[in-house]
Parts: structure tokens; sequence; C-alpha cells
């Protein structure tokens, strides 16, 4: 024990106190807190006391080593200190601190969640309460809508007890309206009963007062007889001019009415262009599952409503101005007959006048007329002879030829000329057919004073339009070739032999001189005028003279019909003439005819067998019976297209090759077959003219090489060395034109080669095993459309049961190319610019880069456009009738409930 503490102190002394050295331990460790580097150093020092401790060493070992298990556990870990590297045990302490941290993270985190959470909840709340506010004020609605209805309940009830009511009434008045047209009868049986005594009396006593008159007569003075008769002329002149007036009138009503007509047509033309354009924007699916099918369906109802809307209120629009519109031709058909009823009864009159003129006339007057070379008579003496006869009209009497230059009508403007307003003290006169200030059917006074209106800057006084009796000049010119014989013939002097046959009656002066001064009149205010008296309608543009002047004049040897069979067909379909045209656009008649196509597409997709096959003219005519819906609204916007096609059959190739197909030149499938090359084209970057070779090579790949250099050099020499897609598809119509489309050619030669009943005719049979050889993999369907289709077609030259092979080998042609369309559209542009890079050279590009060619390009109607057409109406037209099937199921739903 000395020992023991003797050794301590001298340690002590020395300064290698292990309480010291434990204590520097601690200091460099530097942490008070327990750390994995104090308990080290802890167990360390125990180490180092062990072995001075004597007896105790091995008890302090047992419980040191109890200390180390309970302080470290199993998991080892790496030392922190960088010079000596080992591992060692984890105390447990530090793994509590790991999971405490471990803990406090993961509760970190669920509280960012929470908050989120809340977050979402709040505003999950706020959307509630919005939807419960949303209810709320749907159930007001809802009240409302049900206090609505109880109330148009009521009133329907209270309506049907208005309509037994009235039907009580009317039931009452039919009876005393019985009665009363009893009553009448019985009236108009005693009313002839004494009109016949009457008649009797009268001729009992008629006897009578003819003795009476011709004593009368034999003691009274008369100096001329025709004073009664020349009396009735002013009244009778007075009757005729108010029909003509009334005529005019009508006539302009008329005019108006059709001005209206095509107003509202050409307005509902432009809605039919915007809802066009708002389908196709719609970007449609045929996918029921796509989550955008039932918001696309939404959109095609919400547009077809739309149309739906417009179409009654231009069927309603139409049909009050038709009922007008008859009207007003039935009051002008009646005042046309009272006229020729008018001018009939005068006739006679005039003849037996001119009769006894000519018996009573001296002879010194006859010799005078029968000399040569007096025949031509000036404008002012010609018609004396007529204008005597009036001498004893009462002046009275209002008389239009003598009268109607002096009346006037007088508007005043307070703006300087730029708007006229009339007088206040202007009246309508029946005589002169317009309001009139001054005029001698009025007798006003010595002088007329008017009262200028407020700020006047200018007086205008216009005299009223002549009114003419067509019908009476018709009639004399017509008699005046009679005698003259030809009208080249008028005013001109009599020749030697015709003074030697005879001279010219009275009637010839009088004739002549209308002729001469008809020959004054404008030639623009005659037709007017002739036209607005007229009862037949503006003639039809059918003729030669109206077409342009290589319109379907059959220049090519293929091209046997003109423009004139389309005007014939419309004759025969219909009587109704265009009075007021309505020009069509060259835009919109290509947008109507971009429609049609569209209408023949969906046709060839989902017609149907027993809807039968019609011509590509009747195809027409339905369409635009289906677009405008009434029948003769329909014919008069079909003249407009006719009209347009024929106005621009030389400028536009589309035009051309539309209007050839109407009228028989050219097959139905050739519009298809267009569109199918459009297509190619539009696929195409064109920059050299060089593109346009192998491009033919790729669409037709049965050309040799010859054959593509001939072609190729046609295009050359059509497009003036340029390129452009507008050029190229132009060739390509234009040599269909021409038929010399190498397509066409090829099919027609192999046609020829399969046997048929008649040669250049073949039935439907003969054409099926054609096909069936040739294009194998071909839609017998729509080869069956094309063929009876072409059929009813070529029906207009008498031909039953067979088609040309000539239209034969067009549908061929469309079938095989339609065949490998595909194919074309996936390859056309690649294969143009792999060969463009083949072969390219110093050439320059030749591509066109004006404007307007470049604006063309957009315009360019291809197949997939047309196709999208189709099937965005086909989508409108299936949710129309969709709807229509609902609400008839609804209505008999309410109606059976």
């Amino acid at each position: 024990m000395d020992t023991t503490l003797a050794l301590r102190a001298s340690t002590a002394r020395e300064g290698m106190s292990l309480v010291n050295k434990y204590e520097a331990l601690l200091i460099e460790q530097g942490s008070p807190k327990p750390s994995q580097d104090r308990a080290l150093l802890v167990f360390q020092a125990l180490d180092d006391l062990l072995p001075h401790l004597g007896v105790f060493t091995k008890v302090m070992k047992l419980i040191r080593d109890d200390l180390y298990d309970a302080v470290y556990s199993n998991n080892f870990t790496s030392s922190k200190d960088a010079e000596s590297s080992f591992i060692q045990r984890v105390p447990h302490f530090s793994l509590v601190q790991q999971v405490y941290k471990e803990r406090h993270e993961a509760a970190d985190e669920l509280r960012e969640q929470l908050e989120v959470v809340k977050e979402k909840l709040f505003n999950k709340h706020k959307l509630y309460e919005g939807a419960q506010d949303n209810i709320s004020e749907l159930k007001n609605e809802i009240e409302e809508l049900k206090q609505t209805v109880a109330n148009l309940e009521d009133e329907v009830e209270d309506k049907n007890a208005d309509i037994k009511r009235l039907e009580t009434t009317m039931g009452d008045e039919k009876e005393k309206a019985n009665m009363e047209k009893h009553g009448l009868n019985c009236d108009i049986a005693d009313l002839k009963e004494d009109l016949r005594e009457a008649k009797e009396q009268i001729a009992f006593l008629s006897k009578y007062k003819e003795g009476y008159d011709n004593l009368e007569k034999a003691f009274t003075f008369n100096p001329s007889v025709e004073d009664s008769e020349t009396s009735k002329k002013p009244v009778i002149a007075t009757r005729r001019a108010h029909l003509i007036n009334n005529i005019d009138a009508a006539s302009k009503l008329e005019e108006q009415l059709l001005t209206v007509e095509n107003a509202i047509i050409d307005e509902f033309d432009k809605f039919l262009e915007e809802h066009k354009q708002e389908l196709v924007g719609l970007q449609l699916t045929d996918n029921t599952n796509d989550k955008m099918y039932y918001r696309q369906e939404h959109e095609v109802e919400r547009v077809d409503q739309d149309l739906w809307v417009m179409q009654e209120r231009f069927k309603k629009s139409v049909d009050d101005l038709n009922t007008e519109l008859e009207l007003i031709r039935q009051h002008k058909k009646m005042l046309l007959e009272q006229l020729q009823l008018l001018e009939e009864s005068i006739k006679p009159e005039e003849e037996g006048d001119d009769m006894e003129e000519e018996a009573n006339k001296p002879e010194t007057t006859k010799q005078k007329e029968s000399r040569p070379g007096t025949g031509q008579e000036s404008v002012l003496s010609a018609g004396l002879v007529d204008e005597e006869k009036d001498d004893g009209a009462d002046p009275f009497i209002p008389h239009e030829r003598i009268f109607s230059k002096y009346a006037a009508m007088m508007y005043s403007s307070s703006n300087k000329g730029k708007n006229w307003h009339e007088f206040q003290a202007a009246k309508f006169c029946p005589s002169c057919g317009e309001k009139t200030i001054f005029c001698p059917h009025k007798i006003p006074t010595d002088e007329v004073v008017l009262k200028l209106p407020h700020n006047c800057t200018h007086i205008k006084i216009t005299r009223p339009k002549v009114r003419i009796n067509q019908e009476l000049i018709e009639e004399i010119l017509n008699r005046q070739e009679d005698f003259i014989g030809t009208p080249a013939s008028i005013g001109a002097s009599q020749s030697p032999a015709d003074s030697r046959e005879g001279s010219a009656s009275p009637k010839m002066t009088r004739f002549r001189a209308m002729a001469s001064m008809m020959g004054k009149i404008e030639a623009g205010r005659r037709n007017e005028l002739l036209a607005s008296l007229s009862t037949t309608r503006t003639p039809t543009p059918g003729s030669e003279a109206h077409m342009p002047k290589s319109a379907g004049t059959g220049t090519e040897p293929f091209m046997t019909n003109t423009i004139s069979k389309l005007w014939d067909d419309y004759k025969d379909r219909t009587q109704i003439e265009r009075i007021i045209p309505l020009p069509m656009a060259l835009d919109r008649a290509v947008s109507l005819i971009q429609q049609f196509y569209s209408f023949v597409l969906w046709q060839d997709e989902a017609g149907s067998e027993e809807e039968g096959y019609f011509s590509i003219l009747d195809n027409l005519y339905y369409f635009m019976s289906e677009r405008y819906m009434k029948e003769d609204i329909t014919y008069l916007t079909t003249h407009d297209l006719l009209s347009a096609i024929v106005d621009n059959l030389n400028s536009d190739k589309t035009i051309q090759i539309f209007g050839h197909t109407l009228i028989g030149n050219l097959d139905a499938s050739c519009i298809r077959y267009v569109l199918l090359i459009a297509d190619f084209v539009s696929l195409v970057d064109w920059e050299e003219v060089e593109d346009f070779r192998a491009f033919a090579s790729i669409v037709f790949p049965f050309l040799q090489e010859d054959d593509l250099e001939t072609l190729h050099m046609g295009y050359t020499s059509f497009s003036e060395n340029k390129i452009s897609k507008k050029r190229v598809l132009d060739f390509l119509m234009y040599i269909i034109l021409k038929y010399r489309e190498p397509r066409f050619q090829d099919m027609e030669n192999r046609l020829l080669a399969f046997p048929a009943r008649e040669h250049g005719q073949m039935t439907e049979h003969e054409f099926n095993e054609a096909v069936e050889n040739l294009v194998p993999l071909h839609s017998e369907k729509l080869r069956k459309r094309l063929f009876w289709e072409a059929e009813a077609h070529v029906q207009m030259d008498d031909m039953h049961d067979v088609v040309p092979v000539m239209r034969l080998a067009q549908i061929s042609s469309y079938l095989a190319l339609l065949q490998i369309a595909q194919i074309i559209r996936q390859t056309v542009a690649d294969k143009v610019k792999k060969a463009k890079i083949r072969t390219k050279g110093d050439r320059a590009p030749t591509k066109v880069q004006s404007e307007a060619e470049k604006a063309a390009e957009n315009q360019i109607t291809t197949y997939s456009d047309i196709r999208k057409i189709a099937v965005s109406v086909a989508r409108r037209k299936a949710t129309r009738k969709r709807r229509e099937a609902e609400d008839a199921e609804m209505d008999d739903t309410q109606f059976y409930g």
C-alpha cells in the first residue's frame, strides 16, 4: 500500500498522472456533451487504469466489459480520425439521437403535408359552398320554370276554351251565313225574273222608240255623225292609260320584291359560307372514347342549331315573299287581260273608221298619195290624221298622248343636293302614274304659291316617265311589216313597181309614223319600257350569243356538247326564269362547287343502292334543293350558278372541268380524278420545271421515257418554263380537256381490247369483267355507282344500259388511281426531292414567286379538303337527325304520358 502511494506520488510529481492525461484528452476532444469520441476516451482511461488497480483489476475489468456492452450497440462504424482508421461499435445514445433526428425530420415532413392537405381541404370547402349556392340558384330557377310551366298550362287551357268558344261561334256564323246565302239566292232568282220581264218590256217598247228616234232624227240637223263616237275615245284612252300605269306599277313592285328575294338569298348564302368555315374549322374525331369527342359533339350541335334557326327564318321569308309575288302576278295578269280586251274592242271601230275615211276621201287626195316618191313622210306630219280624230275630245278628260310632257315634279334639298325630299303639295296622278306638282290632269288656279322648306339650298324639277303601250306598238310594227315586207324598209320610199301596183292605204302613213317615232326613242329606255309591260320574263341565256366565244363550242373532237345543253335541261326541268339575276362571284361559285363535290364524295362512301343512281346534273339539283329547301329558290340559285359557270368557263380550269362534266363532254369521275391529282400536287415542294418530270413518272408509272419527255415538254411550253402548284394542276386539267391525259388514253386502249356487244360501248357486265382484270383491287360498290351515274347521264343522248368506252376509261382511271393513292401520298414528296438531288446542276430556279400565284396555290381544291368538308357535314347531319329523333321521342312520351 505504501509502495502504491509512493508510486502515485512519484507519478504525480513527474507530471505523468493518469488524471491529468485524461483531462488533457478531454480538453483536446472539446465537446462536453456525450459523444462517441468521449465514450471512447472513457473506456481508454479505464483500460489505462486497470493495470494499476491491483487486486481490483479483475473486478474492474468485468465492470468495464459490462459498461461497454451497456453503452455500445452491435452496430459498427468507422472512426472519424483521418490518421488512424478503425472500426468501432456505435453507442446506444448515438443511435437514439439518430432515431430522434429522423423522427423530427419525418414530423416536419408530415407537418408540411398536413398544411398542404389543410389548404386543399379549404379550397374544396370553398368549392363545396359554391356548389351549394349554385344548387340553390338552380333550385330557384327550377321553381320559376315550374311556375312558368303551370302558367303556360293555364294559358293553354284558356286558349282551348277560347278555341271551343270560337268553334261554337263559327258554327253559329256558318248557319247564319247559310241562311243569308239562301235568302240571297232567292233574291237573285227574283231579280232574274224581274230582269227577264224588264227585257221583254224593253223589247216590246223598243220598236216604238226606234220609230220615234227616226222621226226626231229626220227633223234634227246633225252636222257630224261621228260626234257621239269620238266622245267615247278620250274615255277609252284614259282607261287604257290607267291600265298601262297599273301594269307598270305592278311590274315595278314585282321587281322590287324579286330584288328583296335576291337580298335574302345573298344573306343566306353568306351565312352558309360562314357556317361551312366554322364547321370545317372544328377538329373532329370519330373515337367515342376520346375525352374531346363529346365536347366536339356539343360544338357541332351548337353550329347545327344556329343553321336550323337561319333555315327556318329563310323559309318563312321566302314563303311570305312568294305569297306577295303570287298576288301581284295575278293582279298583273288580270290587268293585262283587261287591256287586251280593251284593245280588241278598239280594233273593229278603227277598221270601220279607216274604211269609211277611205271611201269618203276626195279623188285628188287619192291621186296625190299614189304618186311615186311621196311614200316617205316626216315624223311631225305623219300622225296628223290620227290627231284630227281627237279634235272633238273633251279637254277636261285626261289624255296622256298630249299632256304627259307638260307634267312636272319638284324636290327640295337642304344639304346642297345630296338628299332630295318631295314637296308636300305633291299628289299622285293616276293618269301620269306618279306624284306631280304641275299636271294638265289637275286644273289649278291662275297662280300657285309653293312654300319652300326650311334651309332649302336646291330645287330639282323632273318630268314623269313616258308610258308606252307595248302591245299596241308591237301590233303596229307587225301590221306594218305585213304591208311593207321587212322591218328594214320602214320609212323608205316606195319603188316604182310598188307604185304601179297601187298606192299605200291611209293606214300605211300611220304605221310608218309610229315606226319612225319608235326609231327616235332611246334604245335603253325602249327596252326598259317593253320589259316592264311584257307578260313574258327575261329570256334565259341559253343561246350561243350569251356564251363565251369558245365556251362549249366543241373545238375538240370529243367535245360534242355545247353549253346550251345546260339551259335546255334547265328549261325541261322548270318554267321558272330569272327576271332579276343575282350575279355570283367566282369565289362564291367555287365554294358552292366544292360543297357539291363533298356531297358527291360522301355519296360514294355512304350512299346505298336503295337510294338509286342519278346523273351528275340530277345530283346537282338535289344538292341545291337540299341546300335551299324551296323549289323555286332551288331553280333560281341553280340558274345563278350555271350563269357563273358560263361566265367563267374560259378563265378558270376548275370551272371549265365542272362545266364540261355537267354538259356530258367529260364523265363525273373526272372531277374526282382531278381532286386526287390535286392532292398529289399539293404535297410537292415545286422549285424547278424538272420536278414535273419526276412527278409525272410517279403518277404515271406506265409511261415510257419518250412519253415522259413529251409530257414534260408539253408542260414546259404550257407554263412558259415556270413552276408552281397552280400551273401544274392547270396543265393536268388542260390535257384532260384536250383528252391527252396519259392514263385516260391507256385505259381506253386497254378497254377496247376486251370483247363487247357493240364497238365503242359496254354494258355493265362487260365493264365489270374488264375492270376486274385491269384494276383487281377496286371497290365494287364505287364501280357500280360510277357506271350507273354515267349511264343516267348518257340517257340524254338516247343511250340506254350502255356507256361509251371513253367515259368508262375515265371511270377506270379514277379507280386505278384511287387504288394507289395512299402510296403516292406517302412517297411523292420524297421521291421528287430525291430526283431533284440526283439531277441537281447549275439550273436556275424556275419557281413562281409572285404574290398572285402564291395566293392561288392556297386556293387549290384537293381531295383531302373536300373529304374533310364531307365528313364535317355528315357529322352535322347525324347530330340533327339524332336530335330530331330525341325530340320526337320526347313528344311521344308527353303525348302518351
